[in-house]
């Protein structure tokens, strides 16, 4: 009856300002009531159709990884750009900002202890590192602490697997020297162990086995590498519990043997990169613009479903609500899906750098990528503020376990991690949701659990819904969001 109700209102509604409109020979504008029916339908279509979890199935299980420069992430942008069209956007368009030199695949991987008793290997490799040719065994030995003892040991190191304690951290995140001389001898220094560690890369072993600092396996890499100089050496990253049993036989006197097969795969450059575009065109301001997005590439030790699809998901699935909801925006609404964000935020950053004039007509940026836990708030300056409590108004009435706060600061700074910084350090409004929610987002970033299970889907929904009610409603300010605050 609520719907039928809410149908016949909403028709007479629509109904009568176009008959009004016909009568004055004007165009239809939304009436005050008539925004507040669309929110309302924005959010009956968010609660009770959403579809945030067929994007982020379709990104982690059918493509997977997508680490930038590789297949997986060209069929996601791909995939992506198809949705958008399909949903009905505007101007949908893979954008291209840059190459990289080198493009990595990464295959199945597998790895064994063989002697002195049978176990399987937990374990990582870095993108852009190098595999083995096929299955190799080799024996284990401990990693020499100084030159002098690598040049006692250098014929044994022929063909072995070299491990390597994982090194600490010092203050302000500076490389310390690896732990492990409990006995009180004076550690090497720095300078020495990063001898001993180049001057091993250039001994025949079958590889560097490093270990984890926990049980999470940590995907990282560089790609700025040459094809005419690859990495040879793999270097695993082998499960702490499991490389301190390695570690304790070797010094119990066993002989430890190993055997690893990864296929890991350069691809020869240059490689395009491109950022995903798509559009709500504004019925009064086109050339003026609300941003949604999220970074579409993750790195490949899992399918990267917290560490981005969570937030790509979002940005479709708010995209995908406003348009079945049929509104009309004062402003462009645009959805980016930038590329390259977790090698330093390089495809959002390369579009500001590409497009200064365009930038400076954007009224904000909205960028989700905390994880999965459910979009909570908004912090913003003073100046905003007033705005953002007319825009959150119906989101601070959804579901009281779900609150959402609008918290202010002084000054807006291009700081954190994440792609609304280069928009603010271009003195462009940039914000990065709050979020909150029983999810961990430790355990999970850029690590072996990064999967689709990890994902919160009443978290998802909300969010996407929240998303999209943040949208329209800065679309439809009749000013742009002010500057004031923002140090760029």
């Amino acid at each position: 009856m609520k719907s039928i109700c809410f149908a016949l209102g909403l028709s007479l509604l629509l109904g009568n300002s176009f008959l009004r409109a016909q009568e004055t020979n004007e165009p239809a504008t939304p009436s005050p009531a008539a925004a507040d029916t669309e929110i309302q339908k924005i959010i009956q279509i968010g609660t009770t159709d959403n579809q945030v979890q067929v994007h982020l199935d379709y990104l982690t299980n059918r493509i997977g990884a997508r680490l930038t420069g590789s297949e997986g992430m060209q069929a996601a942008c791909e995939w992506a750009r198809g949705r958008f069209e399909e949903m009905g956007l505007s101007n949908c368009r893979l954008e291209k900002w840059g190459e990289f030199p080198v493009g990595f695949e990464r295959g199945p991987s597998s790895g064994v202890m063989l002697e002195p008793k049978p176990m399987k290997l937990e374990f990582g490799t870095n993108a852009w590192t190098a595999g083995t040719r096929g299955r190799v065994p080799g024996m284990a030995v401990m990693a020499p602490k100084t030159m002098k003892e690598l040049e006692s040991m250098r014929e044994s190191l022929d063909g072995a697997y070299v491990l390597t304690p994982p090194r600490r951290r010092g203050r302000r995140g500076r490389r310390e020297p690896p732990a492990g001389n409990e006995d009180g001898a004076k550690l090497p220094s720095i300078e020495e162990t990063r001898q001993v560690r180049e001057e091993l890369m250039k001994c025949k072993i079958a590889g560097i086995v490093q270990s984890t600092s926990d049980e999470r396996i940590l995907t990282g890499g560089r790609y700025d590498i040459s094809m005419d100089d690859l990495p040879t050496i793999p270097v695993i990253n082998l499960l702490k519990t499991q490389w301190d049993e390695i570690r304790d036989l070797i010094e119990e006197g066993e002989k430890v043997e190993l055997a690893f097969d990864i296929r890991n795969h350069f691809r020869r450059g240059p490689i395009p990169l491109s950022n995903v575009i798509a559009e709500i065109p504004g019925s009064e301001f086109p050339n003026e613009y609300v941003v949604v997005g999220g970074h579409i590439d993750s790195w490949d030790g899992a399918t990267g479903a917290t560490d981005n699809a969570s937030g790509c998901a979002t940005t479709l699935e708010a995209a995908r609500i406003l348009m079945a909801a049929g509104i009309q925006p004062k402003r462009t609404i645009r959805f980016m899906l930038w590329s390259g964000e977790e090698q330093g935020l390089l495809g959002s950053k390369a579009w500001v750098q590409q497009n200064p004039k365009q930038a400076q007509n954007i009224s904000a940026v909205f960028v989700h990528d905390g994880g999965t836990n459910y979009v909570s708030g908004i912090t913003c300056t003073a100046a905003m503020q007033p705005d953002f409590e007319q825009i959150f108004a119906d989101v601070m009435q959804l579901d009281e376990r779900t609150p959402f706060a609008i918290s202010t600061i002084d000054t807006m700074r291009p700081r954190g991690g994440s792609d609304h910084v280069p928009f603010i350090a271009a003195g462009i409004p940039g914000f990065f949701w709050n979020q909150s929610g029983r999810a961990t987002y430790r355990t999970t970033h850029h690590t072996q659990y990064d999967t689709f299970e990890t994902v919160v889907p009443e978290y998802q929904k909300h969010s996407a819904l929240v998303i999209a009610v943040g949208a329209l409603g800065t679309a439809n300010l009749d000013h742009l969001l002010p500057r004031d605050g923002i140090q760029n």
